[in-house]
């Protein structure tokens, strides 16, 4: 019963906030922008946030944030940032024109406080090679109970809701568009503002030329975290004998697992001890990407922004025909959208590296390497990124 009083009033307040944003006027100057959850301050929504904090004096941007530790350090940088659910949060939210995220809006903002005159851009988090949204998910639709169309009718603020999103070029408009059923001319082609860290040498991270070779490795998500496990423990990750083929060829290794999956203890433990085997555990791998030799993935879409950096991609499917069987469906061939030579356990990986490393860079950016930057995102021009979406967002 209690829980069932405490559901009627969240709907009740949440409905009250939902009918003020529909009434609250909106000012054109003010954007607000969120990301993951509302907890992080990374991703495409933090680029463009500081590019218009830095390059549009014309427009108020808000980042809103539920880590108020977050909200702390942002404005001890100067920036406007508070709480989603504090009084000036909600209010810059019901007054904003635009508001940005990289998940969706009910779930990186407060979505009560968004009307439908607010436009909802979706930043989203890279280019997909893995089906996504209601292409992977799309059959799973189902039925609710009575309470639970009800709940849904009294609460119209949560269904998910994309007025724009971005794209690299035509060929991944298309995808996106499908991807959330989004008409074609609502996807706009600007490229992603986190990948401005690969054209802006401003962005770019000071490298040490005499510092090792820098390689990081960034498998995909899976679904249950065992299988991040497995990446290591069922293909001859021997940690004493890659430290050993790391140190004599002057090698660091870097491992980036998925948010959602997290290392082996064991093996955390162990690598703790290296110092040239590490965890990156960072908020925003955007901030050091751009200083890495190689990216070794193996269906991250991570490589389509790295393939703007120039450098080697080495690709990794250890488990490639077990992930196409029990993982998420593709949208292209495998074969026909990456770089060989594959590696199939961490030998081969580590051989690949290590002779990737005696070997000029200009030896791995082929025709293939160029082809594929062309296939998704196009002929670059001399803008960032940034500013082509801000030219895009202020045409609307």
């Amino acid at each position: 019963m209690l829980n069932q009083i405490k559901l009627i009033i969240s709907i009740a307040f949440k409905g009250l906030i939902y009918v003020l944003a529909k009434a609250a006027p909106k000012n054109k100057s003010i954007w607000v922008f969120g990301a993951w959850f509302g907890d992080k301050y990374s991703d495409n929504p933090k680029v463009f946030f500081e590019y218009v904090n830095q390059h549009c004096p014309h427009i108020v941007p808000i980042w809103i944030s539920s880590n108020n530790l977050l909200i702390d350090k942002l404005r001890k940088r100067g920036f406007r940032a508070y709480n989603i659910h504090s009084l000036y949060g909600v209010y810059y939210q019901m007054r904003s024109a635009f508001a940005f995220v990289c998940q969706a809006h009910d779930v990186d903002l407060f979505a009560p406080a968004l009307s439908r005159r607010t436009k909802i851009v979706n930043l989203w988090h890279g280019l997909p090679l893995k089906k996504i949204i209601y292409d992977e998910f799309g059959h799973l639709e189902t039925k609710k109970n009575l309470k639970g169309r009800v709940i849904d009718r009294l609460s119209p603020y949560v269904h998910m809701r994309n007025d724009y999103l971005i794209a690299t070029n035509e060929r991944t408009q298309k995808t996106l568009a499908g991807a959330f059923r989004l008409p074609i001319e609502r996807v706009l082609i600007t490229g992603f503002p986190r990948n401005d860290v690969f054209v802006d040498s401003s962005l770019t991270p000071a490298i040490q030329s005499d510092g090792p070779y820098k390689v990081i490795y960034m498998p995909t998500m899976r679904k249950q975290n065992n299988g991040s496990n497995a990446l290591f423990e069922d293909f001859g990750f021997d940690i004493e004998k890659i430290a050993e083929a790391l140190n004599c060829h002057d090698i660091e290794l870097v491992l980036r697992l998925h948010p959602v999956n997290s290392p082996p203890e064991k093996l955390q433990e162990k690598i703790d001890t290296l110092n040239n085997i590490r965890f990156d555990t960072s908020d925003d791998i955007y901030d050091t990407i751009a200083s890495y030799d190689c990216l070794i993935t193996d269906y991250s879409s991570i490589y389509f922004d790295f393939l703007l950096s120039n450098k080697p991609i080495l690709f990794a499917p250890f488990d490639l025909a077990n992930y196409k069987l029990k993982e998420r469906e593709l949208y292209y061939k495998y074969e026909d959208v990456t770089l060989t030579p594959y590696s199939f356990n961490w030998d081969e990986l580590i051989n690949n590296v290590v002779e990737l490393k005696n070997t000029a860079n200009d030896a791995y950016i082929d025709r293939k390497y160029l082809e594929l930057q062309t296939m998704f995102h196009g002929t670059h021009n001399s803008e960032s990124f940034s500013k082509q979406l801000i030219k895009a967002v202020e045409r609307l």
